[in-house]
């Protein structure tokens, strides 16, 4: 049997390769498909069965062909594409979408096809060719012309090539003259695509379904009341825990208004248009507080109801976690920060203690982070799996810290806890104890300590029972030790027992470089993204810090809660911090000019820039540097000034090409001359 033939013509190349396929895959099997575009130029005979043009600007373009000789020339009616439907539906309704083509006409014939489809929960925009904007649209839809689509558009959806619908399918199979049976085979083939279509559908309907039943089976294992309302006031989410609440069935709810629910008018207030992040109701007897927060996105409210007694049990179990918890360490060397060489010393003397056995005393003033080594020193023993027990002498009395340190049996005391308690030695054998402030205790326990720490054995009060222990000890203390030893108010015995390894901290202000580490590290942690002008960076590095660590953190503490924005300024100081500038060293050697303080201030700001590169700064690049300042250096000039500086101990110089590098007192002594003498 010999095939017709068929002629399409279409205007453009991308709609000739859709139609094709499309024909092709219907009719391919009984007719000659041979296609052609506008765009590439149709040829200037066609001599066909059956001329098929894709539009009525196809159509029009026949008439510049010089012979045409077919039974029948169609001019096709298109519809959208069927896998495209599902990407229309999903578009919010009630929004405005600009639908964008490159003819007038089919736009409109597009619009009016949509509508009949049944996509009419939007309303469509025709585009215009010349037009630039188009108020409140922020959705285009195009069939295959998206590069038309105004530039400002959010979100372009590309519905690709109209297809030719089944009545003109129908008419080039009539036109063929193929039988009934043919006819038949080709519409399945057409109805077989809906049907796919209609099957993905389903799949996708059972599948959010399957998702809504698993969310509602979550959120009905959840002991909070789960409450959610779209902007209209509908319930959309209602949990099982929420409806035993309000004794109703949670499917009835759903889709229902909040007030036809609940028939409390403060509770939907609050919950609808409340203030508040929280609020105590009581619900039927029942103590709660609910939660409400917003989705913006989905214009929603979400409401959490809490049990109070729950709420009240749940904290007593994080109390509890909390006070086990102190069993164990929180820091370790890691959380040490510092780069000046006396806390880089302190730390490596205290990581070699940590490998022995032996008792260390810890000094240093209030606030230096005493603590903070004992608890690193115990994780980088060989201790670290057994329990690390702090306690505060100073903050108990004399009783209270015998009881607490050695334990008691019971009936010891009116109070005492039934069975008797045991004491903190007990409780940290074969780990490591730690006495804070141990100059304060009395003169009573440190015999009791001292028996201690020469038997390694403890008895507690009111018990004749010897326990054996096998604890370390580690003590701290600000006190001048010695001094109480002269005044008969500490044992020359236990200080020796105690201080067998000795771990001096520096105090802030001699290690005043590691304050902008310790500014950075203490923000970070505050979780807020900040930063300090550098005016109080200055008056920061001016302060002597009497209250050392601890005083800094609660400065800065104080300086994010007041700041506003993301910049701390002079403004936020507190009051004290405000007349640090007054306190400026002024024992500085002094300087023969202002020019030899501009020099100096030159130089040691190239060396502090290279250095924080990790690299050391030569006399030769400094030298270069100089010379694109305002006043020029010749390497021996540097060299004379390097010898200066190095004498007052504010720069290191190395040997060869080793460099130079600033130190601590010189990354001070540069802020002094920046700072009172305006020097840039």
């Amino acid at each position: 049997m010999t095939k017709s033939t068929l002629t399409l013509i279409a205007g453009s190349v991308k709609t000739k390769q859709a139609l094709h396929e499309q024909l092709e895959h219907l009719l391919g099997d009984y007719v000659q498909i041979n296609s052609h575009a506008a765009d590439e130029g149709i040829p200037r005979s066609l001599e066909d069965t059956i001329i098929v043009c894709s539009s009525d600007a196809a159509y029009n373009r026949t008439n510049g062909i010089y012979s045409v000789n077919a039974e029948k020339i169609i001019v096709g009616k298109r519809t959208v594409h069927h896998e495209y439907i599902d990407k229309l539906l999903r578009i919010p309704e009630g929004s405005d979408v600009l639908l964008v083509n490159d003819d007038p006409d089919a736009t409109i014939n597009l619009i009016e096809s949509l509508y009949q489809l049944g996509v009419d929960h939007i309303q469509f925009i025709p585009f215009q060719k010349g037009r630039l904007f188009y108020k409140d649209i922020q959705i285009a839809v195009s069939p295959g012309e998206t590069h038309l689509c105004p530039s400002y558009i959010k979100e372009v959806i590309d519905i690709g090539v109209r297809l030719f619908d089944m009545t003109t399918i129908l008419e080039v199979v009539e036109c063929c003259g193929l039988d009934k049976d043919i006819a038949s085979k080709i519409s399945e083939r057409y109805i077989r695509n809906i049907i796919e279509l209609q099957r993905k559908l389903l799949v996708a309907e059972r599948d959010a379904k399957q998702m809504s039943e698993h969310i509602q089976n979550v959120l009905g294992t959840v002991d909070d009341g789960i409450l959610v309302v779209n902007q209209e006031g509908r319930i959309t989410v209602f949990n099982h825990s929420l409806a035993a609440l309000f004794h109703v069935i949670a499917q009835d709810v759903v889709n229902k208004y909040i007030e036809h629910v609940m028939n409390r008018r403060d509770m939907i207030e609050f919950i609808m248009n409340g203030k508040d992040d929280s609020k105590f109701f009581d619900i039927n007897g029942v103590e709660v507080v609910i939660f409400r927060s917003q989705i913006v996105e989905e214009n929603t409210i979400v409401a959490t109801f809490k049990s109070v007694h729950q709420a009240f049990e749940i904290e007593k179990t994080a109390q509890r976690e909390t006070q086990n918890k102190r069993f164990y360490t929180k820091y370790s060397f890691h959380d040490i920060i510092g780069e000046h060489d006396g806390m880089k010393e302190c730390k490596q003397i205290a990581k070699k203690f940590a490998l022995s056995e032996h008792p260390i005393l810890i000094q240093g003033k209030t606030g230096t982070g005493k603590e903070l080594f004992a608890h690193a020193i115990h994780e980088h023993s060989m201790r670290k799996n057994g329990p690390f027990l702090a306690v505060n002498c100073s903050a108990l009395t004399e009783t209270l810290l015998e009881s607490e340190l050695f334990g008691y049996e019971e009936g010891t005391f009116t109070g005492a806890q039934r069975g008797g308690k045991k004491g903190l030695f007990e409780l940290a054998d074969n780990g490591t104890i730690f006495l804070d402030e141990i100059g304060d205790i009395s003169l009573t326990v440190q015999s009791h300590l001292l028996r201690v720490l020469q038997e390694r054995e403890i008895r507690r009060i009111g018990g004749g029972r010897i326990i054996p222990i096998n604890v370390r000890v580690i003590t701290a203390t600000n006190k001048d030790l010695q001094g109480k030893i002269r005044e008969g108010s500490f044992r020359s015995d236990l200080f020796y027992r105690l201080n067998v390894l000795n771990l001096c901290i520096p105090p802030l202000n001699e290690r005043k470089a590691d304050i902008p580490l310790l500014i950075k590290h203490l923000i970070t942690k505050s979780g807020k993204w900040v930063k300090l002008e550098q005016d109080v960076l200055e008056l920061f590095l001016q302060y002597e810090w009497p209250g050392n660590i601890r005083e800094l953190k609660s400065t800065i503490d104080y300086m994010l809660t007041v700041c506003e924005g993301n910049v701390v300024t002079k403004r936020d100081l507190p009051s004290f911090l405000g007349q640090a500038g007054d306190s400026i060293k002024s024992e500085y050697f002094a300087c023969e000019s202002m020019l030899e303080m501009q020099e100096h201030a030159f130089i040691l700001e190239v060396i502090k820039q290279y250095n924080e590169k990790g690299k050391a700064a030569s006399r030769e690049l400094i030298s270069r540097q100089s010379k694109e300042s305002d006043f020029a250096l010749s390497p021996q000039q540097i060299r004379r000034r390097l010898d200066i500086l190095e004498s007052e101990g504010f720069v290191v110089k190395g040997r060869g090409r080793a460099g130079t590098k600033i130190t601590a007192d010189g990354i001070e002594y540069l802020y002094f001359l920046k700072t009172k003498h305006s020097v840039n």
